[in-house]
């Protein structure tokens, strides 16, 4: 293949990916049809599917990428933070940023239940790997890791729908304090330290965006 057919290539793709994000934004996947995503695309049908199988595929794509960035964020928040409870109020706060940051990304997240709620999945390494420190260091009292990341990722999931409703960092900030605190009492976090943690996390990363300038040591985590 030429160069310019691959740059061709590589601009519809992105074209469809950018269509299927605004559309997942704005409605439930089974009401947005292909033909809905190759004409806010501006491509043919055809050209659809030279790219992606079926319409499962696209959400499957547009979901991964936007989690991935989500993620990279999560890393410069949490690079040289040691605390498996620090660093998972931190990440909290960045899904939290990144919702009145990026209105239309975070609300294909609320739209699009993902299924990434796997201790396998690639995406949730991160969260598996604070989760099995926190209980190793006797920092969370879960029963298993599978329930502790369940959890985790059911309190970001409804915080995150919540901000994407109401998208300002005064709110953002407010919700951030009260849902990492409960986060990290349920984890088993004992006395006042969810309040602490939770209002410095909120602070430093919903309202300062401390994670945007942060440089990543090399070999970071989540």
């Amino acid at each position: 293949m030429s160069g310019k057919r691959i740059e061709r290539a590589e601009r519809t793709r992105a074209s469809l990916i950018a269509a299927g994000r605004r559309l997942f934004c704005e409605r439930p996947v089974d009401a947005v049809a292909i033909d809905d995503i190759v004409q806010a695309a501006d491509v043919s049908k055809g050209s659809f599917y030279n790219h992606f199988a079926d319409r499962d595929a696209l959400v499957r794509e547009v979901t991964a990428e936007i989690r991935a960035e989500v993620e990279r964020a999560v890393t410069r928040a949490n690079d040289g933070v040691a605390d498996p409870a620090r660093r998972m109020a931190r990440a909290v706060c960045t899904y939290l940023r990144y919702a009145v940051d990026e209105p239309e990304r975070a609300g294909v997240l609320v739209r699009i239940h993902s299924g990434h709620t796997s201790t396998s999945t690639p995406l949730n390494q991160g969260l598996v790997d604070d989760v099995a420190e926190g209980l190793a260091q006797g920092r969370f009292m879960v029963a298993t890791t599978e329930s502790g990341v369940l959890y985790v990722l059911g309190v970001a999931q409804l915080a995150l729908i919540r901000v994407t409703q109401e998208p300002t960092v005064t709110f953002a900030v407010s919700l951030a304090q009260q849902m990492c605190a409960l986060l990290l009492r349920g984890l088993g976090v004992p006395g006042a330290e969810p309040e602490a943690i939770a209002a410095q996390a909120a602070d430093e990363i919903v309202r300062r965006g401390a994670f945007r300038d942060a440089p990543v040591s090399k070999g970071a985590a989540h």
